[in-house]
């Protein structure tokens, strides 16, 4: 592996004044709520064309998942709690960006911003080697320049960068096409113009590093602590500031309170050719070059270093020293792997589980290689699958890097998670026909008819007294796990005559409608319909999403608890007027939803 390297060739006595150690400050508000995944801006404050980002450069430290934590130097959001690395700083092409920098390091610190033309600096700074630079111990500068191209961008230190920039002084830029580049297409955002578009829902930042906690240990020691910048070895190797297993956290999880920002990348199948894939913002801030790719599947480069190229397909790149690469990334489940019609079975007997090797009884193996769907594993195993969806790695493939502290598996590695069309799912486990009101009886068939638009019916007798006659029932849902937001249901049927096969009604058709049980205020709440439904099948509800309940109940208003954890029930009530009798027929029915 090529290496680009930062050193000073002598042993250098790392000076500090003592008193500096870690700031007390307030406690995380990284983001209120932020989403689990993906990429977070911060951005700043705008007053007409001018956005303003305030800095200050701190000290603190991290977490590593083999128990150790790590002293860090890094920039922060000014008055916000320490964090590392430092903030994704987000603008528009066009704005004026103005950083103010504030230093409470014990020696000169500054900010450079490779790839932006024109920076200049004012305030109270002196001159630096590469810039301005704040002075110990409390001093001020400020640096002012134009967003002139959209892309992926690195900030870092200019002072000392051998040594600043591996304590931690370093973060992410991002700039977005101004809207004459990028005219406004709803769910969609553009990486630098309209033909590099991007689901804005899946959009994320791998930002690379490494620490040699030898240096950290005698940057925290001084005035005894010397370090030898010729003996440099890097011991953790990280994405967002994090070490695998740590990447795949959600953001801003209070496990790690001084890193918020997590790693996994979670994609779909695309539904058509036209679906937006999603952007993958890549930066080395390291020293080293870093041979980065992921499994299962290619990646399409479309810049380097915040200018557009010709797009072209990697399975793996070695992103340098300093360097920012964006990849365009879709799923096309070409194979259709699906145990129900229209799917394709394996080409090969699926190995049983007990010819399979467990890692220390933990897998994101589901126990089923279909997309979507959980089989059988062995017991005692572990598993973090949630419903059947696909992980592939994303890691550094210098297997050195691909550790903790010298300890596999760990280090400059993430996941890529692969979810089920459309989100995780869930059919129907059971079913009940309601008493009050008087919802009928069951004329045939059995709950596995809703798991399949097949033609094969679970049916219900309407009532055979009162005005207007009845079917009333309701499907349970099992499994969904906690956190589950975006609930979407499907359901569609007939309604028949009383008789052999299914003989038309008497107009008018009876009318369907779809309800969700809200075990908040224990009451249904309709989901769609009233729809008239006759002898052919009718899709009364095509993913038609469960209203979220005010918070905070939300969709997990809608999600069992205590003896009915995971459960959601969805109702179908049919009515007719009149006193004919009839039968409703359901012929499929499932719920998706985006689990955590």
């Amino acid at each position: 592996m090529t290496q680009r390297t930062r050193r000073l060739g002598l042993v250098l006595a790392l000076t500090v004044a003592s008193g500096l150690g870690v700031a007390a400050l307030p406690a995380a508000t990284v983001h209120a709520a932020p989403p689990k995944t993906g990429m977070l801006c911060t951005n700043g404050s705008l007053t007409g064309t001018t956005r303003t980002f305030d800095l200050t450069a701190n000290t603190g430290y991290i977490e590593t998942p083999d128990g150790n934590s790590v002293f860090m130097w890094s920039y922060s959001v000014t008055g916000g709690h320490f964090q590392s690395p430092g903030p994704v700083l987000c603008a528009t092409q066009g704005e004026t960006v103005v950083v103010h920098l504030t230093n409470t390091l014990p020696e000169p610190v500054s900010v450079v911003f490779p790839g932006q033309a024109g920076v200049s600096a004012g305030g109270t700074g002196t001159p630096g080697p590469l810039t301005s630079e704040a002075a110990a111990g409390g001093g001020t500068v400020t640096y002012t320049f134009e967003a002139g191209s959209p892309g992926t961008y690195l900030y870092e230190s200019g002072s000392d960068p051998a040594k600043q920039v591996e304590m931690g002084l370093y973060g992410a830029l991002v700039v977005r096409p101004d809207a004459a580049s990028c005219p406004a297409v709803t769910g969609t955002g553009c990486a630098y113009g309209d033909g590099t578009r991007f689901d804005s829902a899946r959009e994320y930042l791998l930002l690379l590093s490494e620490i040699d906690p030898a240096l950290h240990h005698a940057v925290e020691t001084v005035p005894a602590g010397t370090y030898d910048f010729n003996a440099l070895h890097n011991r953790y190797f990280a994405i967002n500031g994090r070490e695998f297993p740590d990447t795949l956290q959600d953001n801003g999880t209070g496990l790690l309170p001084n890193q918020p920002y997590g790693a996994l990348v979670r994609i779909q199948p695309n539904s058509s050719p036209t679906t937006a894939p999603a952007l993958l913002r890549m930066i080395n801030a390291g020293a080293l070059n870093h041979p980065f790719h992921p499994h299962g599947n290619h990646t399409r480069e479309i810049a380097q270093d915040g200018r557009l190229l010709a797009s072209t397909e990697h399975f793996g790149e070695t992103i340098g020293s300093g360097q920012t690469i964006d990849y365009l990334l879709r799923w096309d489940d070409q194979d259709h792997w699906a145990p129900n019609p229209p799917g394709q079975p394996l080409p090969v007997p699926q190995p049983n589980y007990r010819d399979l090797m467990f890692k220390d009884g933990n897998t994101y193996y589901s126990g089923n290689p279909y997309l979507g769907y959980k089989g059988t594993l062995p017991t005692g195993t572990v598993s973090q699958n949630i419903c059947g969806e696909w992980y592939f790695p994303l890691h550094s493939h210098a297997l050195n890097e691909f550790a903790n502290f010298d300890e596999p598996f760990g280090g400059m590695a993430t996941l890529l998670r692969v979810d089920p069309p459309g989100g995780c799912f869930a059919a129907p486990t059971s079913t009940r026909i309601s008493t009050t009101p008087p919802g009928g009886t069951l004329n045939g068939g059995t709950v596995a008819n809703l798991a399949v638009n097949d033609g094969v019916y679970y049916r219900v007798n309407s009532t055979t007294t009162g005005t207007p006659r009845t079917t009333d029932w309701y499907a349970q849902l099992s499994g969904v796990p906690a956190g589950a937001a975006n609930l979407k249901v499907t359901y569609d049927g007939r309604n028949c005559g009383v008789g052999a096969g299914c003989p038309a009604i008497p107009a008018p058709n009876p009318s369907t409608t779809v309800s969700a049980w809200n075990w908040t205020t224990s009451s249904w709440t309709q989901v769609a319909g009233p729809t008239p439904v006759g002898t052919t099948d009718v899709t009364v509800a095509d993913n038609v999403a469960v209203p979220a309940a005010p918070a905070p109940g939300s969709w997990a208003s809608y999600i069992g608890t205590g003896a009915n954890k995971g459960l959601v029930r969805v109702r179908v009530l049919t009515t007719r007027a009149g006193t004919v009798n009839f039968v409703t027929g359901g012929d499929y029915m499932k719920l998706v939803y985006d689990a955590p």
